[in-house]
C-alpha cells in the first residue's frame, strides 16, 4: 500500500513537471473571483446511471479464448507467490478462466525504463493491443490515429460499476481522451481526493508546549515557529522545525497559498468566465510574501531547497518536521515511520487554514493521470471494456466477485504482502469514492465500537489490523477516521483544474521553461533571496514567454465546449 501511494504522489510530480495544467474538474463560479468549486458534467459523457445494451453480457466469455497484449512492468516492490511469475499468475488465470481472455505481455521492463520503451514504440507505431499512457502519450496517439475509438465499446458493454468508477465526480477524466465527441481512452483513476492537502501535526509536541492546533494563517506561523525554537522533542538541540517543505513546492505550498484563494499551476475562472493562470494572479503574491516571512522565521525547514519529497519524507519520520501537509494516505508513509523513530509520538489530521474571510477553499488536483487505449488495429477493442468490468467486479464493493478478490485471492496467505491488486487486467484503477465510504464506516464503527458497522470489503480487514495492532493498523485507523473525516468537512467547496483538454501547441513548446522559470522564481521568494516585488517580473516573463498564447489556446478550448 505504501509503495502503491508513494508511486501514486511521485507520478503526479513527474506529470507536474511535464505539465502544469494536467486535467481536473471545473464547474460554476463562486463568489471567489469565478473560481470554479465543482466538477463539470459532461453531456458527451454516458450518464452513471447508463446500463450496458440490452441482450449484452458485460462479462461475456470468448470462446475460443482470444489473445491480447499488453505491456508488463516490474520493480522493487513486485513479488509473486511461488509458482507464479508476472506472464503467469493468479490474476491471468482469473480472466482467462472468466473472461476467455489470455494476457500476453509484449515485453517486461522495469519500472524506471517503461516510459522510454512506451514512447519508442509509439514512435515505431510497434504498440501492443492495450496501453497504460501518459497525458502527452494519449495526446500524441490520438492526433497521430493510433487508438481505437472506444465510443461503441463503452456504451455497449461498461457494467454499471466500471460506469460509477469512470464518471465519478462529472466524468472529467474522459475529457482528455475525447475528440470530435468520441472516446479514445479510458480513465485510470485514483481515490477522487488523491491529491488534496491535509495538515497534519505532531499531536504530541502540541500538548507538550502548550498549544492549540492552528486553524488561521497567523496561528499556523505561531505554532510552527514554536516548533523551531521550543525544543519540542525535547533532545536540547535546535534540530527541528515547523512545516516540511520540499523542493517541488508540494502540498505544504497549496496548503498555505490556498487560505490566500491562490492556487498555483492550476486554470481558474476570472469574474468574466474567462480561463486565467493561478501562479500568476496577485493572490499569488500575497502568498508568497507570507511563505517568505514564515521562511524568515525559521517556521520552515531551512533547508527545503535541496531537499526532494522523498528526503523530506525521511526527515519527518526521523522525528525533525512538526507540520506536514499531505494527502490523506500520508499516515501510511511518511507519518507511520515517525512511531518508529520515536515511538510515544503521534500526529493528528486537520483542516488547512482558512481564508481571511473564514471560508475554507482546498485546491483538488485532478485524479487521473493515466489511461488505457487499445490499438487501432486490435480486433476485439472491446475486450479492454470487458477486462475493466472484471476487475470492477472484484475491486469496487458490491461486485459479483469481491469474494474472490477479497477472500480467496487477497485473503489467501500465499498473496499476503503481494500488492495482488496491481495486477489487475489490463492495469489496476481504483475506485475513487471508496475511502470516503469507508472512512464513514469507520467514524460510525469508531463511536460505538462496533467493528459490525465497517462493510466494505476493503475496509473490513483494515479495521480489524487496527484492532489487532497489526502493522499499518494506526495508519488505517488515522486516514479512514481523521483524514477522511476533514476531507469531509471540506465538502464540496474545492477549487479543480478548469482546463481539462491535452496539451496545447504552446504547452509542448514552451511548458517545460515556463514551470522551471516559475519554480525557480517561487522558491528565490520564499527563501528570500528575491524580493517579493521579483513575482511582478515573473508575472510579466511568464506572459511574454509563451503564456499569453497558451492563454488563447486554454480559452479557444474552453469556448469549444460551450
Amino acid at each position: 500500500m505504501i509503495n502503491k501511494r508513494t508511486r501514486s504522489f511521485a507520478a503526479l510530480l513527474a506529470a507536474s513537471a511535464l505539465i502544469l495544467s494536467s486535467a481536473c474538474s471545473s464547474g460554476n463560479n463562486n463568489e471567489n473571483g469565478g473560481n470554479s468549486t465543482s466538477a463539470p458534467v459532461d453531456s458527451n459523457t454516458p450518464s452513471e446511471s447508463s446500463t450496458p445494451a440490452a441482450n449484452i453480457d458485460p462479462l461475456g466469455k470468448y470462446d475460443p479464448p482470444i489473445e491480447v497484449s499488453v505491456v508488463g512492468t516490474t520493480g522493487s516492490n513486485v513479488l509473486f507467490a511461488e509458482g507464479e511469475s508476472i506472464d503467469d499468475n493468479i490474476m491471468t488465470k482469473k480472466y482467462l478462466e472468466i473472461l476467455g481472455i489470455q494476457f500476453k505481455n509484449e515485453w517486461v521492463s522495469d519500472a524506471s525504463q517503461s516510459l522510454e520503451k512506451l514512447n519508442l514504440a509509439i514512435n515505431t507505431n510497434n504498440i501492443p493491443d492495450i496501453s497504460k499512457v501518459d497525458l502527452n502519450q494519449l495526446s500524441r496517439m490520438i492526433n497521430q490515429d493510433q487508438v481505437a475509438d472506444l465510443t461503441e465499446a463503452y456504451e455497449t458493454y461498461a457494467s454499471p460499476l466500471l460506469r460509477k468508477s469512470m464518471e465519478y465526480g462529472g466524468g472529467a477524466g474522459f475529457a482528455p481522451a475525447k475528440k470530435d465527441g468520441k472516446i479514445y481512452g479510458m480513465p485510470v483513476p485514483n481515490d477522487y481526493y488523491e491529491n488534496v492537502a491535509i495538515m497534519y501535526i505532531r499531536k504530541d509536541w502540541l500538548e507538550k508546549l502548550g498549544l492549540q492546533p492552528p486553524k488561521t494563517i497567523d496561528e499556523l506561523y505561531e505554532v510552527a515557529k514554536a516548533f523551531s525554537e521550543r525544543d519540542p522533542d525535547g533532545n536540547g538541540k535546535a534540530d527541528t522545525y515547523g512545516i516540511a517543505l520540499d523542493n517541488a513546492l508540494g502540498m505544504a505550498f497549496d496548503g498555505v497559498s490556498s487560505a490566500y484563494k491562490a492556487y498555483r499551476a492550476t486554470w481558474v475562472k476570472d469574474d468574466s468566465g474567462q480561463l486565467v493562470y493561478g501562479s500568476i494572479q496577485p493572490e499569488m503574491k500575497e502568498a508568497l510574501a507570507k511563505l517568505q516571512d514564515l521562511y524568515a522565521a525559521k517556521a520552515i525547514d531551512q533547508e527545503f531547497g535541496a531537499k526532494d519529497w522523498g528526503k523530506t519524507a525521511d526527515d519527518v519520520g526521523a522525528g525533525k518536521g512538526g507540520i506536514y501537509f499531505g494527502a490523506f494516505w500520508q499516515p501510511l508513509y511518511p507519518l507511520s515511520t515517525t512511531m518508529s523513530h520515536t515511538p510515544d509520538s503521534d500526529w493528528n489530521a486537520y483542516p488547512i487554514p482558512v481564508s481571511a474571510d473564514g471560508s475554507l477553499m482546498p485546491k483538488r488536483p485532478n485524479n487521473v493521470f493515466s489511461w488505457m487505449v487499445a490499438s487501432k488495429d486490435m480486433e476485439h477493442p472491446e475486450a479492454l471494456i470487458k477486462s475493466m468490468n472484471l476487475w470492477a467486479e472484484m475491486w469496487i464493493e458490491g461486485g459479483q466477485y469481491n469474494d474472490l478478490f477479497y477472500k480467496d485471492i487477497q485473503g489467501s496467505p500465499q498473496y499476503a504482502g503481494k500488492e495482488i491488486h496491481q495486477y489487475a487486467k489490463p492495469y489496476f484503477f481504483d475506485d475513487p469514492g471508496k475511502n470516503m465510504v469507508i472512512g464513514g464506516q469507520f467514524k460510525e464503527a469508531a463511536a460505538k465500537d462496533d467493528g459490525s458497522l465497517v462493510t466494505h470489503p476493503d475496509g473490513v480487514w483494515k479495521w480489524n489490523a487496527y484492532k489487532k495492532n497489526e502493522p499499518n493498523g494506526w495508519a488505517y485507523y488515522k486516514y479512514l477516521l481523521e483524514s477522511e473525516g476533514v476531507l469531509a468537512q471540506y465538502g464540496d467547496s474545492f477549487v479543480h483544474e478548469s482546463y481539462l483538454g491535452a496539451p496545447t501547441e504552446t504547452m509542448t513548446k514552451r511548458q517545460a521553461s515556463l514551470n522551471k522559470l516559475e519554480l525557480e522564481t517561487f522558491t528565490k521568494i520564499i527563501m528570500g533571496k528575491a524580493d517579493i516585488s521579483e513575482f511582478d517580473k515573473f508575472a510579466s516573463d511568464w506572459k511574454s514567454l509563451g503564456g499569453d498564447d497558451i492563454t488563447k489556446e486554454v480559452n479557444a478550448w474552453a469556448s469549444a465546449q460551450q
